[in-house]
């Protein structure tokens, strides 16, 4: 059965864009520069994750792990290998449909499997004998354990979605970073954070009005809220989520390499907190994420209308790189099966998750988004460098 969550489209297109995320892609593009032949072997670096450590609506050459990529080819002289297995919509552990009804070979498409502790399968199949060869994993996870449309529910207490961030995030990705330490003996990790996704800064007009009453108009407790209440509780919940789940992410980090400690095994898991301020949330004054294409007008309020109660479907789309492309897999994806007849829930439920597919990329980083993630992740870098022997070696003269 698919996810519950499934059978509320308008809400999940919104949640599923406004965060944030099938086979591994070795190669994004080609760095700037030339990276001379080393004698050393390549360095080796495995990107697991959902759709922010992807790279939603990014071309290749501006997602924060190509960044990465290139820069450390720069800053040690090697070549380095990557094997991206991270896609959208992935969570960290589920039960999903075997064989799985739909399937991809391109990221953008918004899937929940393979969850990412399955992606950590596929990696340590793949390497084999020589997982203690990779030298670098970026990754991250729990967003979509936590499920995005009850971070847009006005209805949801803070209690409630504090516990649920609690066991994703913290316990979860403890799990996750214990299989990955054991298993890439030699790899450092670098976790990566999320960021606020409404704030105090997210526009105020009849556009978003209509479209949190939209979100909210299968939520119980949120019927009997004004638009201010349902507003300010979702900007609540928006700074909880930021908060509770960079401690929980924090900590599961901490409690890790603790435990590498005290197996006398040197720490090498690094969190990185992602500075989003209040003004870089969605369709804020100076968001760092991907948006609804508008055009070079302003929309009439009869286009606005048409555009929150069809979340652009008539007219309006995403105003990522990637867009056209991810539409075109997310329709071969999501096509009507040739051999059966669906059944009416079958046939609702996948034009639910072509809906969300082609709105997947709201909500992500854009590409000064995806910059400010390099960076972040680059300061903890710097110091690994020369410690852990990445840089070429130079032959005395």
């Amino acid at each position: 059965m698919p996810p519950t969550s499934l059978k509320k489209p308008l809400l999940i297109v919104i949640g599923l864009g406004i965060v944030l995320l099938l086979s591994a892609s070795s190669v994004f593009a080609e760095c700037p520069g030339e990276v001379k032949p080393s004698a050393e072997d390549p360095l080796q670096m495995l990107v697991l994750g959902d759709s922010i450590m992807w790279g939603q609506g990014l071309r290749p050459e501006q997602k924060f792990s190509w960044r990465i990529k290139c820069w450390l080819q720069e800053k040690t002289g090697r070549e380095v290998q990557t094997r991206v297995d991270a896609h959208s919509g992935a969570h960290l552990v589920g039960t999903f449909p075997i064989p799985p009804r739909f399937k991809s070979n391109d990221g953008e498409v918004n899937l929940p499997f393979p969850t990412i502790n399955e992606q950590l399968d596929n990696a340590v199949q793949f390497y084999g004998p020589s997982s203690s060869k990779v030298d670098l994993i970026l990754v991250d996870g729990c967003v979509n354990d936590v499920d995005v449309s009850n971070l847009l529910n006005a209805g949801v207490t803070p209690d409630w979605l504090r516990e649920r961030i609690t066991t994703s995030c913290g316990a979860g990705m403890h799990a996750l970073l214990r299989r990955i330490t054991e298993s890439f003996p030699s790899a450092h990790v670098i976790v990566t954070g999320y960021y606020r996704m409404i704030s105090n800064d997210t526009d105020d007009n009849a556009f978003i009005r209509l479209i949190v009453k939209k979100l909210n108009s299968g939520s119980r407790e949120a019927q009997h809220m004004t638009y201010k209440e349902m507003r300010d509780r979702l900007i609540t919940l928006s700074e909880l989520w930021y908060k509770a789940s960079t401690n929980s992410l924090n900590e599961a980090v901490v409690t890790i390499n603790k435990e590498l400690g005290e197996k006398s095994l040197p720490a090498r898991v690094e969190f990185v907190e992602i500075d989003f301020w209040p003004e870089h949330s969605f369709s804020a004054s100076n968001t760092l994420l991907w948006n609804f294409m508008f055009g070079s007008t302003k929309l009439s309020g009869f286009r606005k209308i048409i555009l929150a109660i069809t979340l652009g479907t008539v007219a309006y789309k995403p105003d990522d790189d990637m867009r056209d492309n991810r539409i075109k897999s997310c329709n071969e994806t999501y096509k009507a099966p040739k051999d059966r007849k669906e059944t009416a829930e079958e046939k609702r439920d996948r034009k639910n998750y072509l809906l969300i597919c082609h709105y997947a990329s709201l909500g992500h980083p854009n590409q000064m988004g995806a910059l400010v993630y390099a960076e972040a992740i680059k300061g903890k870098l710097q110091w690994l460098i020369d410690k852990t022997g990445w840089k070429q070696t130079v032959a005395a003269p």
